[in-house]
């Protein structure tokens, strides 16, 4: 930012310029009013159901920004965090503390805000699985007619090959739509494990059913695959 003054000197003008530096904090520590407020596991530019392993410790990321447009960055948690405000409406399942951190106490889910000078964040719906090491289909290949119906066990085993419950996945195909097959009738999105899934052949092809552990961090995504197999 420049500042021009204007000083008279006799017959002749003195003109100074003066300098000023301007940098992040400035931006952020404004005076503006707070018209709404982002957050995200992370990052805070989308906001959308989130998924831990129970023991993982993440962090609230949060953002106030002003209305009109263009909108501005009135604060940011990861400049100032404690302009913010963290709930859980579930403590039981995880907490947050006054810096954004997450801590995970038990399986379940819960809905996670901030809040800043009166205005609070969209909902994140965080939830919290058993912590694993694979996702099993049984059986492993599948051979079916078109018209029929056919089932999919899933199952999540721990680091003793025990059976989990409550992991969360999604249901998907290598393709970019459910042609062959209809999508389970279960549905194909925050399954629970264990569970069968049931699907309907459609046309005559190949493809594979792709089960994937829903999870903040890529390493705890483990996948199921099934090759199908349908004959007209």
């Amino acid at each position: 930012m420049q500042i021009a003054r204007l000083f008279p000197c006799g017959s002749c003008a003195l003109l100074i310029i003066s300098l000023f530096s301007c940098n992040a904090y400035d931006l952020t520590n404004s005076q503006a009013t707070v018209a709404g407020v982002f957050i995200g596991i992370g990052y805070s530019s989308y906001t959308s159901d989130e998924f831990l392993t129970l023991g993982e410790a993440d962090s609230l990321q949060a953002q106030a920004f002003s209305g009109g447009w263009p909108s501005r960055t009135i604060y940011d948690s990861s400049i100032e965090p404690t302009r913010f405000r963290y709930f859980s409406s579930n403590p039981a399942v995880a907490i947050v503390d006054s810096l954004g951190h997450i801590t995970t106490l038990s399986v379940g889910e819960t809905d996670l805000t901030a809040s800043a000078a009166g205005m609070t964040s969209p909902v994140i719906r965080l939830a919290v699985s058993p912590e694993v090491v694979a996702l099993v289909a049984e059986p492993d290949t599948v051979s079916a007619r078109v018209g029929e119906t056919f089932a999919v066990s899933i199952k999540a085993l721990d680091a003793a090959g025990r059976s989990a419950a409550g992991v969360i996945f999604n249901a998907g195909l290598d393709t970019t739509w459910w042609a062959l097959t209809s999508p389970p009738l279960e549905g194909d999105w925050k399954i629970h494990t264990p569970i069968t899934l049931h699907f309907q052949a459609k046309l005559a092809g190949r493809v594979r059913l792709i089960m994937t552990v829903q999870n903040h961090r890529a390493e705890s995504r483990f996948q199921a695959i099934v090759p199908v197999t349908i004959s007209p």
